[in-house]
């Protein structure tokens, strides 16, 4: 999921923005137009930077400094109020090959799926970035499926993060010790058991991205599990470790809230595990249950 990078290596290109700066302006306006360009979103640039091969040879000194430089550039020119107008009268003109046009659209758009999602200031800019290239569009298509297919483990991971925290926060809050709980139970989740640390803090604070921007809303959140986890967590075994993980975290202190008992039988109908073996899973967990919003469990 997470690759080392290789040895640096000079780039540069005569005249306008060399074509790692255009790229890393596009990959700073991509994150841009969904709204405040925070540290996070720094750190997940720099996670998908090698999908336009001319960034990878850089030293970190000197993409951070190319990052900076390509904040700036996006910030002082309102480029998020412009963009087409910067795909055809800077992007393009500096990226002179090709490849460079499909390298800095895989960037782009492994940026804009870091959510899950594509809005459509996204996707517009997706369609800029395909009619001013002069590329046909099947290499696109074959980009993007490039781009799912290398971060299929990446995704899971967040999906499955998502899940969690869309359970614990069923009844519109989530306690400390719920957070800790999903954080302490994470190798419960072969997508999530695999991270060491750093990666999984990565992962934690873009699933609360996930969460915040789609899931308040409790039909968005039956959409999510329906056409997001259930696509991607698509085994029956990660489907069923997903669900473990999102059971063990609710019921962890042996209370559990009726909005959050009601999103887990939700959450097993939507994965398709409303069976025999799904049920005994369900009350597997809800014998841990004492109290159901405080009062005693009916028996």
């Amino acid at each position: 999921m997470f690759t080392a990078r290789p040895a640096s290596t000079p780039s540069g290109a005569p005249g306008g923005l060399a074509p790692e700066d255009a790229a890393l302006t596009a990959a700073v306006l991509t994150l841009a137009l969904t709204g405040d360009f925070s540290d996070l979103e720094r750190r997940i640039i720099s996670l998908f930077r090698d999908q336009y091969p001319r960034l990878s040879p850089l030293d970190e000194a000197t993409f951070l400094s190319k990052l900076d430089s390509a904040v700036l550039r996006v910030q002082s020119g309102n480029l998020t109020a412009n963009a087409a107008g910067f795909v055809s009268g800077a992007l393009i003109p500096a990226l002179p090959t090709p490849d460079d046009r499909l390298g800095t659209y895989r960037l782009v758009f492994a940026l804009a799926m870091a959510d899950l999602n594509l809005n459509q200031a996204e996707t517009n800019f997706l369609q800029t970035l395909r009619q001013y290239s002069g590329i046909d569009g099947t290499q696109f298509d074959t980009s993007e499926q490039t781009v799912l297919t290398e971060f299929q483990p990446l995704h899971r991971a967040i999906a499955a993060a998502a899940l969690g925290l869309m359970v614990v926060t069923a009844d519109g809050k989530a306690e400390e010790s719920e957070l800790q709980d999903m954080r302490n139970s994470r190798s419960l989740l072969e997508p999530l058991g695999q991270l060491d640390d750093t990666q999984f803090q990565l992962i934690w604070d873009l699933s609360l991205v996930v969460h915040d921007r789609f899931l308040l809303d409790l039909a968005a959140r039956t959409d999510f599990v329906t056409n997001v986890v259930a696509n991607l967590l698509s085994s029956r075994e990660v489907r069923y470790q997903a669900f473990r993980y999102a059971a063990s975290v609710a019921t962890a202190d042996g209370d559990i809230a009726q909005s959050e008992l009601d999103m887990l039988k939700e959450v097993l109908h939507a994965l398709g595990m409303r069976d025999e073996v799904g049920d005994k899973l369900f009350e597997e967990f809800m014998a841990r249950v004492v109290t159901i919003d405080g009062q005693p469990r009916p028996q």
